[in-house]
């Protein structure tokens, strides 16, 4: 992958497709390579026509991990930087958690820049499960104390609907598969926890949602503890003209989980916001 020195950050990037598509840029949540991207939903928007771009946020190798605290302002800094880089003055966006808030801030402040947004399990007002469990990621990033490889993988367990927790072939393989990653090393493991706690308790964001004049999409997935659907809804009703829809049978990994049912819904979404354009 190359890298492009922007400021005080190296990013990491990838451009696939027809350099004289349209673009579409791919924001990771937290914690997220890039690289993931790349199980289904790259090829498929390559497919359907579009130049996509993928990279690895501040705090994720290979790109570079400046000192804590980040905030989601310095990742739409970084996206933006890259994008000018690249030579790209408009594109449409698709943010998964995390990825889902600074596609967000870019849709409130940087209307220009933005042709369609795309927000996956990403789009609500908090809910205490999810503000205790960054709280207890970011302190544990705090101590900068690396817990046994299990422990981690474990904790992605919430990931899975409950019915694959009950199963104990998927559970296994999940863990075989997770299991053996390295840990997350700081400062950019603390620096991405931190800017998610802070998104999370901040309420004063969300009375932005109904100034968004771009095309919008809420994806939710329904078993999905982090972004719960009845959120998710709430949030793109306050939206002008948002649209709504919820993946049935998924969790929060549903863009690498099932990946080919998340691209037929970008692909359609995208298609009509070109409409809406003309």
């Amino acid at each position: 992958m190359p890298t492009v020195k922007l400021g005080e950050v190296t990013i990491a990037y990838d451009v696939v497709g027809d350099p004289d598509a349209e673009p579409i840029v791919l924001i990771c949540g937290c914690g997220q390579p890039a690289v993931a991207w790349h199980v289904g939903i790259v090829s498929d928007l390559v497919a359907a026509g579009y130049q996509v771009v993928t990279f690895d946020n501040r705090g994720v190798a290979p790109s570079s991990s400046p000192p804590a605290p980040y905030t989601v302002d310095d990742l739409v800094g970084d996206t933006l930087s890259l994008l000018d880089h690249l030579g790209i003055g408009a594109a449409r966006f698709v943010g998964h958690s995390m990825g889902g808030w600074v596609a967000e801030a870019l849709a409130i402040r940087h209307p220009t820049r933005v042709r369609a947004a795309a927000f996956l399990g990403s789009c609500n007002v908090a809910t205490a499960w999810e503000k205790a469990i960054t709280t207890v990621e970011r302190d544990l990033a705090r101590l900068d104390y690396d817990l046994p490889p299990l422990f981690y993988a474990t904790e992605t367990l919430r990931y899975l609907p409950n019915r694959e927790l009950q199963d104990d072939a998927i559970v296994d393989s999940w863990l075989a598969m997770i299991g053996e990653q390295p840990p997350w090393p700081n400062p950019g493991r603390l620096g991405q926890y931190e800017a998610c706690l802070r998104w999370s308790e901040d309420l004063v964001r969300t009375q932005a949602w109904s100034s968004i004049r771009v095309p919008c999409l809420v994806l939710a997935f329904e078993h999905d503890v982090d972004s719960p659907p009845a959120r998710a809804r709430e949030a793109a009703a306050v939206i002008p003209g948002a649209r709504f829809e919820v993946l049935p049978e998924m969790s929060h990994l549903a863009p690498f989980t099932h990946a080919a049912a998340v691209a037929s819904v970008l692909v359609g979404f995208f298609a009509t916001s070109r409409v809406t354009e003309r």
